[in-house]
């Protein structure tokens, strides 16, 4: 009787242990699956149900790669050959459940049987979502960085360009009132001009609106009387001034090499509006060298101001008509 009471008890005993794993396996957050070197699912823990979005009761059989991203399958099948191979293996990859996307470390390690034979492997994946986020925000910093040095740089060079322009409209400016000796009076004050526009861009702290008559004519000073502008926006936020103070002034500079202010008749027409949290701005250029054909390609000045446009979370566009070109420029005001 005893002997028989044995026998009854050891599927009992049997049953409990599998539930005891069962429970260590749903209390880590970690996805964990058991596949057949074949990449059948024998088991999953409760957290890789809800990442996959199956049943439990459906695991079981289930073929685990198509439960998989698409973009993923080839590291995903690299991963599992080398494990049924009898090598650990590792790939990163995602689910995408209910529209939150979960990042995971992937680790497949096979198990063997006592004849040396890969008989399961036994594949652990780790919520890294924090980790490749806080890496992706770095990688996003180091762009910006580059960005804003390579901006640095191109507006030292820009500088002696505009310097040279300056200097040459204030040699129109001073034979135009037949007093050549105001020359360097005028100059000087047209490269002061430019100095405060430079200390502006430079050191704007971005925490004060600006008045935006006074804002673009600060920026477009140095560049004389042909700049002319209106708009219905009375402030610019502070958060954006820095930003537009380095497109208009790139704006303006680029017009000094190739467009209208490379010219004594050349004129700027600014117009500016704000609509539904937006502030649309019409550059428009005439009087300067017809323009035949769209240019070929964009040089240095125009990449840099669509980058700044696009990290604002802007728009630009460019249309090159024979009397000049107009730049219709779009920026996300503050709160938007």
């Amino acid at each position: 009787m005893k002997k028989e009471s044995g026998k009854r008890d050891t599927p009992g005993m049997e049953l409990t242990a599998a539930n005891i794993q069962r429970a260590m396996l749903d209390a880590t957050p970690d996805c964990i699956k058991v596949l057949t070197p074949g990449g059948v699912l024998l088991a999953m823990s409760e957290a890789g149900c809800v990442a996959f979005q199956i049943p439990q009761a459906q695991v079981k059989g289930t073929a685990w790669v198509p439960l998989l991203p698409a973009s993923t399958h080839g590291a995903a099948l690299d991963a599992l050959a080398l494990a049924a191979a009898g090598i650990c293996a590792r790939f990163t990859g995602y689910s995408d459940a209910h529209g939150k996307i979960i990042h995971w470390d992937n680790l497949l390690t096979p198990t063997l049987d006592q004849q040396g034979r890969v008989h399961s492997i036994v594949c652990v994946s780790r919520d890294i979502t924090p980790q490749v986020l806080l890496q992706r925000e770095l990688n996003q910093a180091l762009v910006r960085e580059q960005l804003l040095t390579s901006e640095r740089l191109h507006r030292i060079k820009n500088l002696f360009t505009v310097a040279d322009a300056v200097v040459m409209m204030a040699d129109r400016e001073a034979r135009s009132t037949g007093i050549l000796d105001r020359l360097g009076k005028i100059a000087a004050d047209k490269l002061r001009a430019l100095s405060r526009v430079y200390t502006q861009i430079l050191d704007a702290e971005g925490g004060t609106a600006m008045e935006m008559t006074a804002f673009i004519g600060s920026v477009l000073q140095p560049f004389g009387a042909r700049c002319r502008f209106s708009g219905t926006l009375e402030h610019v936020p502070g958060t954006l001034a820095n930003l537009l103070a380095l497109l208009l002034h790139e704006l303006a500079t680029n017009s000094v090499k190739h467009g209208a202010l490379s010219v004594v008749e050349g004129e700027i027409d600014i117009r500016w509006a704000s609509h539904e949290g937006w502030l649309s701005l019409d550059w428009h250029e005439q009087g300067g060298p017809a323009i035949l054909a769209p240019p070929l390609r964009h040089g240095y000045g125009c990449e840099l101001i669509d980058e700044l446009a696009i990290v604002a979370g802007g728009a630009i566009e460019r249309h090159w008509y024979p009397e000049g070109l107009r730049v219709a420029l779009k920026l996300a005001l503050a709160g938007k």
